[in-house]
């Protein structure tokens, strides 16, 4: 897809039943630990995961999150972060036209 380097880790693979819920917080943990990661110059930061991982990381907000959907935050500066956005997967063509 032109992104670069694809880094793969199990902090952002859906564990469901099959790890602890200690380990499904600790991937928690990490899946809002990158949004709020300020990414070098000139660049972002993509995560491809899960709706499970989506929603125990960022709350019933995103209960009705969509396949596809890209989850667009802004790290704050201080570790945390701001929604910016949420884009279904059928609105990524209108953007890419400038619409």
């Amino acid at each position: 897809m032109g992104f670069g380097d694809v880094k793969v880790s199990a902090d952002y693979t859906e564990g469901g039943l099959v790890v602890t819920p200690i380990e499904n917080n600790r991937r928690a943990a990490a899946l809002r630990k990158a949004a709020g990661t300020m990414p070098p110059a000139s660049t972002n930061i993509i995560v491809v995961t899960h709706k499970p991982n989506i929603l125990d990381a960022f709350g019933k907000d995103w209960f009705d999150v969509r396949e596809g959907e890209a989850s667009v935050f802004k790290p704050d500066g201080n570790g945390g972060y701001k929604t910016v956005g949420r884009i279904q997967a059928g609105d990524w063509g209108k953007l890419a036209q400038g619409n």
